[in-house]
Parts: structure tokens; C-alpha cells; sequence
């Protein structure tokens, strides 16, 4: 999509909503702002092997079945598939999604945790979310809360979401907006969060703002997975300050960025 078409769309979403424009326009700036004067972060990627190995003891379970199960393939290839489904139209590029590492990680961690309330920022195409969908949905129980601000392109939010299988829905409530407004709202809701996922806007301000909203209301042993944490040093700083029972940073198989997940004391 060419700038000035962007420029279109944008125009047409001062007409119709001043204040998403608002956000919008807010967002593209802090970005901007961010990309000269934010410094990176300074931590490499640990061993995969000896970070599964260190939630294997911390959670008492063996994570070798898991990723053996029936029913995480079957999310795999139904997401693949769909993936080949969609428009060479489609509003937003791909990149906007998280990759098959973090998504079976996603997996993985919602599969130990059992939990009732996950919280998940940026969906996109619905690549993770559909992954944590599929987990609920074998562990027979919990919810996800989903906040996101689609990018800008037409029809955008006809494809939030798209490569969620249908019968996973039932499990899952979308909110549309970006966090900075609906976190606030939402976590007083949700009053408990068992697991949560960032892969909203990756700039340090909104990182460290939803690290610190969400946090007192995770459960104690609740799993923090935020995706692209290499841009900038809100994740590691952050645990420095909460000091999780453990806290690496990983490797994305196609991405070349990281992710970061912590495990909250008891």
C-alpha cells in the first residue's frame, strides 16, 4: 500500500471516528519518535533446550508430550492452510503475526498453566490467538480476551482474526481498540489474569505500560509472553524490577527477533 492510500484511509477514519485517527496518528508518531532515541536491547537468546528444561522443573511437567499432541498439529496445518486462503489483497502484511515458535510456545504454556483468563494484546491475522484457542479448547476450559487496533488497510477488520478456526470462537472476546484505552477497562473486568501475551505496539512506552497494568493482577506462577523484545530493553528492564521465578529471552524461527517469556513467583 502506497503512502498516499494510507493517507486515504486515515483521512476516512478522521471522518468516522476522530478518535481512533487520533490513536493513529498518536501511534505512528511514538513510533517515529522511538526509532532514533529508544536503545535496544542488550540481552542474547537463551538455550531453547535449557530454557524448556527450566519450565519443566518450575511447573513439575514434562513438555515433551505435549508437543506431541494430536490436536497442536491439527491447529499447525489448519492455520497453513487458511494462511494459503488468504487474498493477495489482504489489508496487512504478514509480518504482523507471530511466528510457529512463539505460537507453540503459546501453546505449550497455556496447556501447563490450565488457565481460566488469558489476555492477549495485537492480534492481526490470529496466528497465536489461534494457538491459545486450540489449547482451551483441550484443556475443556478458560477464556481469551483479545484487544486489538488492526493496522491500516482496507477491510481491515474483516480480517482480525481470519485464520481462527470457527469452532474455537466460542472461547474467544475480541475488543477493538488500542490497549492504551482498553486495558484500563478491561483488567478491572477480568479481576484475575492467568496468562498474558503482548504483541501489540512493540514500542518501549506501550510495552512497559502494559507489562506494569497486567502484572499485579497475574496470578502468582503466571506465565508473561511478549513477542519482538529485541527493539528495545522494556522486557529486560522490567524484569530486573519484578524479578520473575524465571525470565528468558528466545529465539523466532523466521523472524529473526525474540521473545520473552516470565514465570511470576509464587
Amino acid at each position: 500500500m502506497t503512502a498516499n492510500s494510507k493517507l486515504q484511509l486515515l483521512l476516512r477514519v478522521l471522518g468516522r471516528d476522530p478518535v481512533e485517527f487520533y490513536d493513529r496518528v498518536r501511534t505512528v508518531l511514538e513510533v517515529r519518535f522511538e526509532h532514533w532515541r529508544i536503545e535496544p536491547s542488550r540481552l542474547a537468546p537463551a538455550d531453547q533446550t535449557d530454557a524448556l528444561r527450566r519450565l519443566e522443573e518450575e511447573f513439575a511437567t514434562s513438555i515433551g508430550p505435549i508437543l506431541q499432541e494430536k490436536p497442536l498439529r491439527e491447529v499447525e496445518e489448519n492455520v497453513s492452510k487458511r494462511f494459503g486462503q488468504l487474498n493477495h489483497d489482504r489489508p496487512f502484511q504478514l509480518f504482523h503475526n507471530g511466528d510457529s515458535v512463539l505460537a507453540r510456545t503459546c501453546y505449550v504454556a497455556c496447556r501447563i498453566l490450565q488457565p481460566d483468563v488469558v489476555l492477549e494484546t495485537g492480534v492481526a491475522y490470529g496466528v497465536t490467538s489461534a494457538f491459545l484457542l486450540q489449547a482451551l479448547q483441550v484443556n475443556q476450559k478458560g477464556k481469551l480476551f483479545s484487544i486489538d487496533l488492526p493496522p491500516l488497510g482496507r477491510n481491515g477488520d474483516l480480517y482480525v482474526g481470519a485464520l481462527i478456526p470457527d469452532e474455537l470462537k466460542d472461547r474467544w472476546q475480541l475488543f477493538r481498540g488500542p490497549t492504551r484505552r482498553l486495558m484500563p477497562q478491561l483488567l478491572p473486568r477480568l479481576e484475575r489474569v492467568d496468562m498474558f501475551v503482548h504483541d501489540s505496539l512493540h514500542t518501549y512506552r506501550n510495552m512497559k505500560r502494559e507489562f506494569e497494568q497486567v502484572w499485579p493482577q497475574l496470578k502468582p506462577g503466571g506465565v508473561l509472553i511478549a513477542d519482538d523484545v529485541e527493539g528495545n530493553r522494556a522486557f529486560e528492564e522490567f524484569s530486573e524490577t519484578v524479578r520473575p521465578i524465571l525470565s528468558v529471552m528466545l529465539a523466532e524461527g523466521n523472524k529473526n527477533s525474540l521473545f520473552g517469556l516470565m514465570v511470576k513467583k509464587q
